[in-house]
């Protein structure tokens, strides 16, 4: 019974053909070759085209990140109006105002060093508050023109002398100053 099933397989009209093209010996037809060969051409340069494209919009955008970052780094100016240290309570006090046209400067850390160019420390610059009342400036940036200050207590007591000082903004500009008590 297995056999005859079998048998009519083969017997088969479609079925032979295949059978025929399978078992033989001779080369696929060059018609044939030539389409499987430029279908696989084709899907890989489409897989190529869509990377090609997915990596333009990423360097794009990443483009388009950093130059706008730059452009409001460049944009920032800091200026220092005053610089104070009270040996009391050992504690620096700054006094800056914004007088770049970036608004919502951020001043993200302090660096000190002493006259002879040795770090003092590294200090993360918390709440800025306002010149006029001393109330906290609630969204601590500093807007165009916007004067403030804050305060920083030094790892350990300075001694009387010449410091220098640099304010680093959130957006990584540098600005430098210095003072002596």
């Amino acid at each position: 019974m297995v056999k005859t099933r079998l048998e009519k397989i083969k017997r088969s009209k479609l079925v032979k053909p295949i059978l025929k093209l399978i078992s033989s010996k001779r080369a696929v037809s060059v018609a044939l070759t030539t389409m499987i060969i430029t279908a696989g051409v084709i899907a890989a340069g489409i897989a190529v085209l869509y990377w090609a494209y997915s990596m333009g919009n990423i360097a794009n955008n990443q483009y388009s990140n950093t130059v706008s970052n730059n452009q409001n780094a460049i944009e920032e100016s800091i200026a220092f109006e005053y610089a104070t240290y009270s040996i009391a309570h050992n504690q620096l006090k700054v006094y800056v105002i914004n007088t770049g046209l970036s608004n919502e400067v951020t001043l993200d850390r302090l660096y000190l060093w002493n006259s002879t160019g040795q770090p003092i420390g590294t200090y993360s610059i918390g709440q800025l508050y306002r010149i006029s009342d001393g109330s906290a400036i609630s969204s601590n940036c500093l807007e165009k023109g916007e004067e403030g200050y804050f305060t920083i207590s030094p790892s350990s007591d300075l001694s009387s002398g010449y410091y220098t000082f640099q304010v680093v903004t959130g957006s990584g500009r540098n600005f430098d100053d210095s003072f002596s008590f």
